[in-house]
């Protein structure tokens, strides 16, 4: 699901400490220090995407 990010979008998630990328996730595994989907989707939106002006979330995010 893609969403645009403004900077009240911006305030609002570090305000309210929004988790939305794959290492906040309970399907992310860490290897290495890279973080991989378990269930073997592409590892994105990293926690920097929200400087980005589109965010793309995972349909499948559970907070881990």
């Amino acid at each position: 699901m893609k969403t645009r990010v403004d900077e009240a979008l911006r305030e609002q998630a570090a305000r309210f400490a929004l988790r939305f990328a794959c290492e906040d996730c309970v399907h992310s595994v860490e290897h290495d220090g890279l973080f991989r989907c378990s269930l073997g989707y592409p590892a994105a939106p990293r926690r920097d995407a929200i400087r980005d002006a589109e965010l793309e979330l995972c349909k499948e995010f559970e907070l881990g």
